[in-house]
């Protein structure tokens, strides 16, 4: 089987896959060179001015803006420390940022003789208990599907685009979902709120790195990371942690919108998980409060399409898909992540409380019209003012 194409073997979860987004067989693997992020780095379309410098405290630019002073972005630069000293170690003879552009290289050698496994299952069920102990909200198990690996790996200091396959034998992955602070996740946009994706992300390394390791110990292969190597949403879709929402994110059943998605590939045989549906495309079909809460614009508020507005996304897959260039460029102009779309989701809720759990029921049946009005006159997805974050 060529790696190069997108022809491979068809699981159950596959099929899943292919019946709600109607994938064409003509389908190829994404180009990590077109990512909006990478783009913004040899595109003259895609001008990121001070938005990476922004992460250097040294280059903050204060605001008269609420969650956009001096103690804002001291927080928010200060949560990303870990992830860009670990992920950006090499950089310098390799430009690798792992975690973004390529895989983590942290793990030591394992022993040569591999421990003898007792069964998928019951290996599957440790697996998962040691990521919930490294940090992990929820944890699923599939079989990698060559159409989400990425075909090439971009390289953001010399950019080489070179082309790209997962190791021999690495056939199953496990996709690892970290839950962001709600309550800072309420003062999305601004300097402040980005202290929770940072955190989510030096999470999500933690977690993943500690897994691989894990599994490194236990004499089998493994490879951490984060938004490098593949496309994660589908994955945590086929491995039954959620659905696929209209602001083009994962909506994971116990968290909502508001996580960050991990992972590791591996050999180690295991039982795998299925994918899980529990009503989301539906209640998007009739909510449009992350397109109608979009600055930019950047959310659609038609039909799923299989055209994507641009080269940042897949084409041949019928889904809604964010306007990258959109997104970003607001980014860009307030030199922190946006998140609007995560706050005002009706799926965004501190799932702790039993409210929030008895909501999520109601938004998967025919009571949605309803959940999303009660949404609505509750005051759900209103923005908390950051410095009343400072005074909780």
């Amino acid at each position: 089987m060529s790696k190069d194409s997108a022809t491979h073997v068809i699981d159950p979860s596959d099929e899943f896959l292919n019946s709600r987004f109607q994938i064409k067989n003509s389908i190829q693997r994404f180009n990590p060179k077109f990512d909006i992020f990478n783009r913004s780095l040899w595109d003259d379309q895609i001008n990121p001015r001070n938005f990476f410098a922004s992460y250097d405290i040294a280059n903050y630019a204060p605001k008269k803006s609420k969650g956009f002073d001096h103690w804002d972005y001291a927080l928010r630069n200060a949560s990303w420390h870990l992830t860009d000293l670990v992920g950006e170690q090499h950089f310098a003879e390799s430009g690798a940022v792992e975690g973004f552009t390529h895989p983590f290289t942290t793990q030591v050698p394992g022993p040569d003789v591999p421990i003898v496994l007792k069964s998928p299952q019951e290996t599957s069920k440790r697996i998962k208990a040691a990521a919930k102990l490294f940090g992990a909200g929820m944890t699923g198990i599939t079989k990698v599907d060559q159409r989400w690996v990425y075909s090439h790996s971009f390289n953001r200091k010399t950019q080489d685009n070179l082309s790209f396959d997962l190791p021999e034998g690495m056939d199953t992955v496990i996709v690892l979902i970290l839950p962001m602070d709600y309550r800072l996740g309420t003062t999305f946009p601004s300097a402040l709120s980005g202290s929770t994706t940072g955190v989510g992300y030096a999470d999500s390394l933690q977690c993943a790195t500690m897994m691989a390791q894990f599994i490194t110990n236990l004499g089998f292969e493994a490879m951490a990371s984060l938004n490098d190597t593949a496309l994660n949403i589908p994955l945590a879709i086929k491995a039954g942690l959620g659905e696929y929402g209209r602001h083009g994110l994962l909506i994971s059943r116990d968290y909502g919108p508001n996580v960050r998605i991990a992972k590791v590939f591996t050999n180690l045989p295991m039982a795998i998980d299925q994918p899980q549906e529990f009503g989301v495309r539906a209640f998007c079909e009739q909510c449009r409060k992350c397109a109608d809460a979009c600055p930019p614009r950047a959310i659609a508020q038609d039909d799923p399409q299989e055209k994507p507005p641009n080269i940042s996304s897949l084409p041949n897959i019928k889904k809604w898909t964010v306007n990258a260039e959109k997104c970003f460029k607001f980014w860009v102009g307030m030199n922190t992540d946006c998140a609007i779309c995560i706050r005002v989701c009706p799926y965004n809720k501190d799932y702790s409380k039993w409210w929030s759990r008895l909501g999520i029921k109601l938004a998967g049946g025919p009571l949605r019209r309803f959940m999303l009005w009660l949404d609505n006159m509750l005051g759900y997805g209103k923005r908390m003012a950051p410095e009343a974050w400072w005074k909780l």
